[in-house]
């Protein structure tokens, strides 16, 4: 039973490290509560629920997979590297592209119920 478990452990000492060490991800983490306790208020349909779950997951995830990736670039090289700068810069667009992605997507959700 141990060693089944044990992978979820590890996967969840990864997300309270995440939430408790990263500043964006805590930013991501409180947004993503927001949406969610709005979402519960509103009289959205479970599918609308869902979708704002998985942009919430999806945005969560790749904030980490970010974190994770700035840190293997840091442990492979100490010096400044053009090459690492971009790689870094490039991982945290790619969470911008889906951050602004999820807005839009919970505007398109939430406005129709707030205008009425």
């Amino acid at each position: 039973m141990k060693t089944w478990w044990l992978p979820f452990t590890h996967a969840m000492n990864g997300i309270r490290q995440a939430v408790k060490e990263e500043r964006h991800m805590k930013v991501h983490f409180t947004i993503g509560l927001i949406v969610l306790a709005v979402a519960l208020y509103l009289p959205l349909t479970w599918m609308e629920r869902a979708i704002l779950c998985l942009t919430i997951g999806a945005v969560l995830s790749a904030e980490m997979f970010n974190t994770a990736f700035e840190r293997t670039v840091d442990l492979v090289t100490e010096e400044w590297h053009p090459l690492a700068k971009a790689a870094k810069d490039i991982a945290s667009g790619a969470v911008l592209v889906l951050a602004l992605t999820s807005v839009a997507i919970a505007l398109c959700i939430f406005v129709p119920y707030l205008v009425q």
